[in-house]
């Protein structure tokens, strides 16, 4: 069955399933990636490529957790994809995928989440299902830093530093495409315990929550037409602004 994907603004699609997103950027230079999902996605991923059309040329991460670096190394072996990540989450990317819990350690302990939320289990169920944890470390990959226009990459995306969720977390900001990926410094749908609407991800997964939250601020100066892409849940079509208010007065679990 061919996975076909959903275009959520103008040239950008996204893949993955209901529990984790990640997209292809059409342009002019060929396709950007913005994270790169679960190992089992690979079926959706080929099948996005060759729908879309194009070669894949980066795979830009929003975050080094595990659900969003899945296909990473396979898009840069297989497909020669240069990956890039922020300085501060490059040790997780070179240590592999369990290792944020040594240098990205979340804030609260996952137990009293697992007894309290049911979707903290499911959630950690399915991760473990589509290899989350077992995926490949990705053997070679590019930094950027804070407030960098990466030049290097097609469609020239800007990098936003968003800390809190991961040391490294940043918004990857296509201008062009008028659209903001926020991976998990926003999410409008926690899997982490079930609930819906813009917010920062539970303590159980955010390594910095009061950093997470101050972090909100960095979308107040991006375009205010701009659609928040994030890594959990739908679009957020009614600003940047909107999005940071609403998350901010729902608090952090």
């Amino acid at each position: 069955m061919t996975h076909v994907p959903d275009e959520v603004a103008p040239g950008v699609h996204r893949i993955g399933d209901p529990l984790v997103n990640f997209y292809l950027v059409e342009t002019e230079e060929g396709l950007v990636m913005v994270d790169a999902g679960l190992p089992s996605h690979s079926g959706r991923f080929l099948d996005a490529v060759a729908w879309v059309g194009g070669r894949l040329r980066a795979v830009v991460l929003t975050h080094a957790h595990p659900d969003h670096t899945g296909l990473a190394e396979r898009a840069r072996d297989k497909a020669g994809a240069r990956v890039w990540v922020h300085a501060a989450d490059a040790p997780i990317l070179a240590d592999g995928p369990t290792s944020a819990m040594v240098h990205a350690r979340p804030e609260r302990p996952l137990l009293p989440y697992l007894a309290k939320y049911p979707a903290s289990v499911r959630t950690l169920l399915r991760l473990g299902r589509s290899g989350a944890f077992t995926s490949d470390r990705v053997s070679e990959f590019s930094e950027f830093g804070d407030d960098q226009v990466l030049g290097e990459v097609p469609g020239c995306p800007r990098v936003v530093p968003a800390p809190g969720h991961t040391p490294g977390s940043v918004l990857v900001v296509f201008e062009e495409r008028g659209v903001v990926f926020t991976g998990d410094a926003l999410v409008t749908s926690d899997p982490s315990i079930g609930c819906e609407g813009p917010r920062v991800v539970s303590r159980m997964s955010t390594h910095d929550s009061a950093r997470a939250l101050e972090s909100l601020g960095g979308l107040a100066d991006l375009p205010e037409g701009s659609v928040l892409l994030p890594g959990h849940g739908a679009p957020f079509r009614d600003g940047p602004r909107a999005a940071a208010i609403r998350a901010r007065a729902t608090g952090v679990r």
